[in-house]
């Protein structure tokens, strides 16, 4: 009598994670850092400025950035000049619509430079990508294009 082995794997994902900056982490790119695909960074309301605060990258991850309290007290100051040039976000690895950012206020990024696309995007800045930017205010920032 032939014996029937049956394997049945069960893949379970792990359940979305709700990372909140800065109570865990304390910046906006260490909270997305650690984050995996569908998961949530929370942002708590405050101005967000300085290294980690400013040219985010979310690396290709689908999450979404939120701000905890929206754009009015949730402020990314990208502090850019023509001599220190800095911009709120940075998505080039082919994020698409569930990459997302949520309400914050987008302010003083400056972005002029001699070639593409160091010219591009004074507050975000879009290669090779489509995020979902929704409920942000934009506002005080200057580039070459866009």
């Amino acid at each position: 009598m032939a014996a029937i082995v049956a394997s049945v794997s069960l893949v379970f994902s792990a359940p979305a994670t709700v990372i909140r900056v800065p109570e865990e982490y304390p910046t906006i790119q260490a909270g997305i850092d650690e984050a995996a695909d569908g998961d949530t960074v929370l942002v708590a309301g405050g101005t967000y400025t300085g290294d980690g605060n400013r040219d985010i990258d979310v690396g290709g991850k689908e999450i979404t950035v939120v701000s905890e309290s929206g754009p009015e007290v949730t402020i990314i100051d990208c502090e850019g000049t023509i001599s220190d040039q800095h911009r709120g976000f940075y998505f080039h690895n082919g994020e698409g619509a569930n990459s997302v950012v949520r309400g914050f206020t987008i302010q003083n990024g400056y972005a002029y430079g001699d070639t593409w696309p160091d010219d591009c995007g004074g507050a975000i800045l879009c290669e090779n990508a489509s995020p979902t930017i929704v409920g942000n205010t934009i506002c005080g920032n200057s580039a070459g294009y866009g």
